[in-house]
């Protein structure tokens, strides 16, 4: 009941973003929310795995910071002017132990959760070249949607969880039509990022967050 109250608690913001000012955040937010739509599609395009490997890999930071930079320039550059290297510090444990909490907690009550689809092609060397960039443009694609929130008069904690339950939902095409489990795991560690994110000013600070957390997983996907 709790994540029901919170999807209609979100389909009624999102029909209020809509109605209000400040034109510029509105288009960020819709195109950012396409651009995360389209990256969905793209395994089932024509393209040949090369290719689709190398757009994969570019499409949202690429698009992400386009249309962030065009729209709310001023204030979409200034999260990569700072870098608080404290709030790195507690930031990195705080968002490991947030998603490795919530994910025992999900497998307590419903059992061993689906595994990323990744994990059938990572590579090391996937990780170190592709997946920080893939790993910035979920960031990009997260921090927009929170520009796009907060400057259309939402909270940092309403934008924050619309933020976060976009980002969960999104990942269905990797773990597969599951939403408890999405909302369950996936969201709050994205609270937490984008709580790491709030406090540093800094997408440096919550990409690498989010770089080590993924990290961690993939090493079982290498046993």
């Amino acid at each position: 009941m709790f994540f029901l109250f919170i999807i209609q608690r979100v389909a009624i913001t999102l029909k209020d973003v809509f109605k209000m000012k400040h034109k510029s955040a509105t288009y960020l937010f819709i195109l950012t929310l396409v651009i995360g739509l389209t990256y969905q599609m793209l395994p089932y395009t024509p393209l040949s795995d090369s290719v689709l490997s190398i757009i994969g890999t570019v499409w949202n930071v690429i698009l992400a910071f386009g249309v962030g930079y065009f729209l709310l320039r001023r204030t979409f550059l200034e999260q990569f002017k700072h870098f608080r290297f404290i709030v790195l510090l507690w930031g990195v444990p705080f968002v490991i132990l947030t998603g490795v909490f919530f994910s025992f907690i999900y497998a307590a009550i419903f059992g061993q959760p689906t595994t990323n689809s990744i994990g059938e092609t990572i590579t090391v060397q996937m990780v170190f070249l592709q997946v920080p960039f893939m790993l910035m443009g979920e960031e990009l694609l997260s921090t927009n949607l929170l520009l796009a929130l907060q400057k259309k008069g939402f909270s940092f904690l309403w934008s924050s969880i619309i933020c976060s339950v976009l980002f969960a939902l999104w990942h269905i095409p990797a773990y597969g039509f599951h939403p408890a489990q999405l909302l369950i795991t996936l969201m709050p560690a994205r609270l937490a990022l984008n709580y790491v994110w709030k406090k540093s000013n800094s997408v440096w600070v919550s990409w690498i967050c989010h770089f080590l957390y993924d990290g961690l997983g993939f090493i079982s996907f290498f046993r």
